[in-house]
């Protein structure tokens, strides 16, 4: 019971007395984002939808770069088109595509913040389990029977917060950093291919740009380390 209250029940309480309520949803909606998305594929289907949007563009048919928008669920790639339809300057392209990436990644933010300090939470609650059950054990030391419980209890609780931490929530934190890593690195290829696009660059810029976009996908991204 006592374990159940400390390793469960004390990290979700401590979350919810650390960060507003606005945040925790934000880093459950970065943790959907990071277990279900794909960012290599979504680099795949950006990188192609890039070009035809150019192209459309460069033979001034409006309609059909209209279309790719619509079939392109990427929200910076949506607004982006269509300010780039509307022949927004490049400059003020730039200023949108800033506040839409801080958005877009400040759901990763907050899930990589909030899984880490569940990962901090976990060990020192079970440390605290630890001090409890020796409390109890010795508080018990005439009476042999109750010496187990209080073991059992100084030893799993720490055993379980470790476990949780190194096993859930650290694990989760850094899934979370590597997506946004990645989700960085494909808004930045969409913005570029923009600015591209709207400074009216040669084709074969673009097409080396989204080239190298596509390969760097190929790489694996490593988050940065937790600080111990």
């Amino acid at each position: 019971m006592y374990s159940a209250i400390l390793l469960g029940g004390v990290p979700i309480g401590l979350m919810i007395l650390t960060y507003r309520f606005g945040v925790i949803g934000s880093a459950f909606k970065g943790l959907g984002r990071a277990l279900i998305g794909n960012p290599a594929s979504e680099r795949d289907r950006l990188v192609e939808h890039l070009l035809a949007f150019a192209r459309a563009i460069r033979s001034e048919r409006p309609a059909e770069a209209s279309a790719i928008i619509e079939r392109e669920p990427d929200p910076m790639f949506k607004h982006l088109g269509r300010q780039l339809l509307q022949q927004t300057h490049a400059e003020e392209l730039e200023l949108d595509a800033l506040v839409i990436g801080r958005r877009e990644l400040s759901t990763f933010q907050n899930g990589e913040r909030v899984f880490g300090s569940l990962g901090d939470f976990a060990p020192a609650m079970g440390m605290i389990g630890t001090v409890i059950g020796l409390i109890q054990l010795l508080a018990n030391m005439r009476d042999f029977e109750k010496l187990g419980p209080g073991m059992a209890i100084a030893l799993l609780t720490t055993f379980y917060g470790l476990l949780l931490a190194h096993l859930l929530y650290l694990p989760l934190a850094r899934l979370i950093g590597q997506r946004r890593l990645q989700r960085a690195e494909n808004l930045n290829l969409v913005v570029d291919a923009m600015l591209k696009i709207a400074r009216r660059r040669p084709l074969h810029e673009l097409q080396q740009l989204l080239s190298e976009g596509r390969q760097a996908a190929l790489t694996p991204v490593e988050p940065s380390r937790r600080s111990a």
